[in-house]
C-alpha cells in the first residue's frame, strides 16, 4: 500500500532507507528497517523506515539488501607512504635504516599528492570517512583530501633533522604555521602541529610547539611509546616515555593525540586519564612490526579516548580499517587471556564513535543522531562473507569486508557511489601510482637487503 507523502514538511535533501540503520548512539539503537533524513549537511531525522515514507525529500535512496551506519574514523595515518608499499618489510630498525633515507630521497609535491589521492580511494571505498594524518608537505594532503571530499585533521611533521619539506631541523614549525595559517577555515580540513617523536623532536622544540598550538588553537598529534630504544633512553631520564612528556609545561594535555602508546605501566594509564590525552591504536602495524601490544582495553577503562588506526601504508600496509577493528578485540584478549573484554559492540564504537571522541570531532562525528554532520556508510548484505545476521556487531567487527561498502556519505554528500569516487577520477589516480611506482622501483630494490 502507498504511504501519502506529507505536504506541509519543507523537504529534506536525502533520505536514505535501509534494512537496518546501526547508530552508535547513547541507547545503542539500531533501526530495522530505518531511515536518515539530511538537511544542510546534517542528520534532520532518522527512525522507522514507515516514518521516513511520510516525510519528502529532493533525493531519496532504497537499499533494502543494505545496512547503514556512522563512517569510520581512522585515527592516525601517513597517507602518502603509498608509494613506498611493501617495500623492505622485514628489516630490524627500518625506520632509521630505510623510511628516513628512501623519504629523503624519493617524498617530492608531486608524490605526496598523487600518493594521497590514492590512499584517499582505498579508505573511502572501505568506508572511512574521517581520518588523521602527518607527514611532510601536508598542504598537498590538504588538496587531495579536498578534492576527495573527506573529513580530516591533518599535521605537518616536525623533526630534528633535515625533512623532504624543510632543508634544517625543526624546519617543519615554520612550513606548519603556513599550512596552518592557509587551511585553518576549511569546513573538512583541520589543520595541526605534529612532531614526529620524543627521541626525533627534543624538550625545547616540544615546549615550542606547546606554545604554538596554544597560540593557533590547535592540536598536536605525534607518535609516543612507540619504539624499544626509546622506551630505553627515557625510563632513564624520566622513569617513562609519558613522565618524561609530562616534564615538559602544557604538552600532556587534551589537545594532543598520542599514537600507538606500547609502553606504558599503571602509573603512565593513570597520568594519560589525569591529563586528558587521546589515543591512537594501531594494532595491526605495531604486531607487524612484532611490537608490545598496547593496553588499549586499560586506557579506555581508565576513561582514556581511544580510537582505532591503521597506520601508514608501509607500517600497516591495509587502509581499511575493518582490519584493525577485527584485529583489536582478539589481540586485547590475547594480551589480557579474558574472551570477555572488548565485546563486538565495543569494538564497533571504538571504530566510530571512539574515533572522534580521540580527534575532538564526537560533537559533530562518529554516531548517527539528530543535528550531526552526515557521514554515514552503506554496506552491502548480499554476499557470501556477510551472511547470515545474528548480531549487528558482530558482523560488523568479524564478517564485514572492504568490499562489501558501497556508497559512502560525508556531509551528505555521496563520496563513493556504488564503489566508485566521485571526487576524481579512480583510473588516472591508479595509472599515476604506476609511475610514481615505476619510478621509485630502482632505488627500492638498491636499499632492499640482498
Amino acid at each position: 500500500m502507498d504511504v501519502p507523502m506529507a505536504r506541509t514538511q519543507s523537504p529534506d535533501d536525502l533520505i536514505v532507507e535501509a534494512a537496518a540503520i546501526v547508530t552508535v548512539d547513547p541507547g545503542w539503537r539500531i533501526l530495522s528497517p530505518g531511515y536518515i533524513a539530511v538537511k544542510d549537511r546534517r542528520i534532520s531525522a532518522l527512525g522507522p523506515a514507515a516514518e521516513g515514507r511520510l516525510r519528502s525529500a529532493k533525493r531519496r535512496v532504497e537499499a533494502p539488501r543494505a545496512f547503514l551506519m556512522p563512517g569510520m574514523v581512522n585515527t592516525h595515518t601517513h597517507i602518502s607512504m603509498a608509494a613506498f608499499r611493501g617495500a623492505c618489510e622485514d628489516i630490524p630498525n627500518r625506520l632509521t635504516k630505510v623510511i628516513f633515507p628512501l623519504e629523503r630521497d624519493l617524498v617530492t609535491r608531486d608524490l605526496t599528492y598523487w600518493s594521497a589521492l590514492y590512499c584517499l580511494a582505498e579508505m573511502a571505498r572501505s568506508g572511512t570517512t574521517t581520518f588523521a594524518d602527518m607527514y611532510y608537505f601536508e598542504d598537498e594532503v590538504a588538496k587531495a583530501t579536498d578534492k576527495a571530499g573527506l573529513r580530516a585533521i591533518l599535521g605537518e611533521t616536525v623533526l630534528g633533522h633535515a625533512a623532504p619539506d624543510a632543508p634544517e631541523g625543526y624546519g617543519g614549525i615554520d612550513y606548519a604555521r603556513n599550512f596552518i595559517r592557509d587551511w585553518d577555515c576549511h569546513p573538512r580540513i583541520e589543520p595541526c602541529l605534529a612532531p614526529h617523536a620524543p627521541y626525533t623532536v627534543d624538550a625545547e622544540h616540544l615546549a615550542q610547539i606547546v606554545r604554538e598550538a596554544e597560540k593557533l588553537d590547535v592540536k598536536i598529534m605525534m607518535h609516543v611509546a612507540e619504539m624499544d630504544f626509546e622506551h630505553e633512553k627515557f625510563s632513564r631520564l624520566g622513569g617513562s616515555v609519558l613522565r618524561y612528556l609530562d616534564s615538559i609545561p602544557g604538552l600532556l594535555s587534551p589537545r594532543l593525540l598520542a599514537v600507538h602508546m606500547l609502553y606504558l605501566d599503571d602509573a603512565d594509564i593513570n597520568l594519560a586519564a589525569q591529563r586528558g590525552l587521546r589515543v591512537a591504536h594501531c594494532p595491526a602495524s605495531n604486531a607487524k612490526s612484532g611490537r608490545l601490544i598496547c593496553p588499549a582495553s586499560r586506557l579506555q577503562s581508565a576513561g582514556v579516548p581511544l580510537g582505532l588506526a591503521t597506520d601508514g601504508p608501509l607500517s600497516g600496509n591495509g587502509m581499511d580499517m575493518q582490519g584493525v577493528l577485527n584485529l583489536f578485540p582478539k589481540m586485547q584478549k590475547v594480551r589480557e587471556g579474558r574472551r570477555d573484554i572488548v565485546t563486538a559492540r565495543e569494538a564497533v564504537r571504538a571504530a566510530t564513535l571512539g574515533g572522534a571522541e580521540a580527534l575532538g570531532l564526537d560533537g559533530d562525528i562518529g554516531s548517527l543522531e539528530i543535528g550531526k554532520k552526515a557521514d554515514f556508510i552503506l554496506v552491502d548484505l548480499d554476499d557470501f562473507n556477510i551472511q547470515p545476521v545474528y548480531d549487528w556487531y558482530s558482523t560488523i567487527v568479524y564478517a564485514m569486508r572492504p568490499h562489501n561498502v558501497i556508497s559512502v556519505y560525508i556531509d551528505g554528500d555521496e563520496v563513493v557511489a556504488q564503489r566508485r569516487m566521485t571526487g576524481f577520477d579512480q583510473d588516472e589516480v591508479f595509472r599515476r601510482m604506476g609511475q610514481i611506482a615505476d619510478d621509485c622501483a630502482k632505488y627500492i630494490s638498491r636499499i632492499s637487503p640482498a
